[in-house]
């Protein structure tokens, strides 16, 4: 991994045959938080979700191959998780989306960040959703 920081924008090159998850804790783990705002490469191994609201669990779909990732956005708290959608297409140029499950990277993936100076990102259980949802502080 490559990366570079300059003031609260930090750009990164993520190395062929690295989990992107793993990578983006290690990145992040020094911060108050980061906001993927660019993210573009290849992923394989990853699965791609829906969240089904009706029944509150997730729809997942296996994606075992190689894919051009054309847009990878999403957020890391303080706490460390992590939160990531992405838009992959395959060999028919086909286009799908989804909250983003594991992953690692094939080739290389350029990503952009905002990384707060000042403020905290911070996930807090959701009284109505049941869900962690992100916190701005």
């Amino acid at each position: 991994m490559e990366y570079r920081r300059e003031g609260n924008i930090l750009m990164a090159k993520l190395d062929h045959e690295t989990d992107i998850f793993e990578v983006l804790t290690e990145l992040f783990k020094d911060t108050q938080g980061a906001m993927v705002v660019s993210c573009i490469g290849m992923l394989k191994d990853f699965q791609l979700g829906y969240y089904d609201s009706e029944s509150g669990e997730y729809q997942w779909k296996d994606y075992p191959d190689c894919m051009e990732l054309l847009s990878l956005c999403g957020s890391a708290a303080k706490d460390g998780s992590i939160h990531l959608h992405a838009v992959v297409s395959g060999k028919d140029h086909a286009a799908v989306g989804g909250h983003l499950k594991g992953g690692m990277i094939h080739n290389v993936v350029e990503l952009t960040a905002i990384v707060p100076e000042k403020v905290k990102l911070i996930r807090r259980l959701n009284d109505v959703t049941g869900s962690k949802l992100l916190s701005v502080e």
